[in-house]
């Protein structure tokens, strides 16, 4: 099937999408929040022990640690190889529930950071977790803007942002 319809000079698109500015979309788009942290309460153990087990000194710890549990076959004892081993997981796990909590506390700071947007005539403070598709929004000098964004007008010379 082409692309090009019989018209000559016209492109046919497959699905074009249509944004209304400064009014509710007919299509439902994502919210402009983010969300850099890796992991939830719910998938904090299941993604950390993937991650971790991906590693082969990980898997060569743990099968050493498991054959050291049976009697007979090591001649260590039973907890030389595995008490290490579960202690650095538990380091390493706090470790990155610490610094996956400093990226959420980051994340809100972005999203709950104000900014003014055109709405009901007049401008209005808003979060940009609330930023929607089609929105005007004024960004003022130096200002930093998480979000795409298409200038519109601009005071500086030659209309740079």
């Amino acid at each position: 099937m082409s692309v090009f319809s019989s018209a000559p000079g016209h492109v046919k698109l497959p699905h074009t999408r249509i944004i209304f500015i400064n009014r509710t979309q007919d299509e439902k788009f994502k919210d402009n929040s983010i969300s850099t942290g890796k992991y939830t309460v719910i998938s904090f153990v299941p993604k950390f022990l993937f991650e971790q087990f991906r590693k082969y000194a990980n898997i060569f710890f743990l099968t050493i640690g498991l054959l050291q549990q049976i009697p007979g076959i090591s001649p260590t004892g039973r907890y030389v190889t595995l008490v290490p081993f579960l202690v650095i997981l538990a380091v390493t796990a706090i470790k990155e529930i610490v610094e996956d909590f400093k990226r959420h506390l980051e994340d809100r700071k972005i999203n709950d950071s104000e900014v003014q947007a055109y709405r009901n005539g007049g401008w209005e403070k808003t979060s940009w977790k609330h930023v929607c598709v089609g929105d005007i929004v004024m960004v003022k000098s130096d200002m930093f803007f998480p979000a795409d964004l298409v200038l519109l007008a601009s005071s500086h010379e030659e209309s740079q942002c």
